[in-house]
């Protein structure tokens, strides 16, 4: 498993991983690399979710999927 995969929520018993947090990990070297190094899954997605306008379509359907899940998280 890469440090991609594993911080942006993929782990080593997953079955089948999404392809979009695929694509979604390979972007994320290139665009948030600081936040990739952290290992911190939220550092990471945030920064995704800031530049999500400069994401592939694939992942930025992931990306605004987990910016839905955090938002419907904090109304709670």
């Amino acid at each position: 498993m890469t440090l991609s995969a594993a911080a942006l929520g993929g782990t080593a018993h997953a079955a089948a991983p999404d392809p979009a947090r695929k694509a979604c990990a390979r972007e994320a070297k290139t665009l948030c690399p600081a936040e990739m190094k952290s290992f911190s899954r939220k550092k990471v997605e945030a920064c995704m979710i800031v530049k999500i306008s400069q994401t592939s379509t694939e992942c930025h359907a992931a990306m605004l999927r987990i910016k839905a899940e955090r938002e419907a998280a904090g109304k709670r």
